[in-house]
């Protein structure tokens, strides 16, 4: 079922599965990049931020690459 919505909705961006993994890994790159040339800038984001956070972004987007990898 869930393969199904999967296809249906990839096939309705006019997108395939390794495109869409692809552009979600990097944005989970960059963040991590971002991460590592700026702790501090993303400790003080992180700590300031409101409900979510780039910590919380880079958890989703790595949760969202596991899904497209099963």
């Amino acid at each position: 079922m869930c393969e199904q919505i999967l296809e249906k909705a990839l096939a309705t961006d006019n997108h395939d599965l390794e495109t869409v993994h692809e552009q979600l890994e990097n944005i989970w790159s960059a963040l991590i990049d971002f991460k590592e040339q700026n702790p501090q800038v993303f400790k003080f984001i992180n700590e300031n931020g409101g409900e979510l956070t780039l910590a919380d972004a880079i958890q989703a987007l790595a949760q969202a690459l596991d899904v497209l990898e099963n």
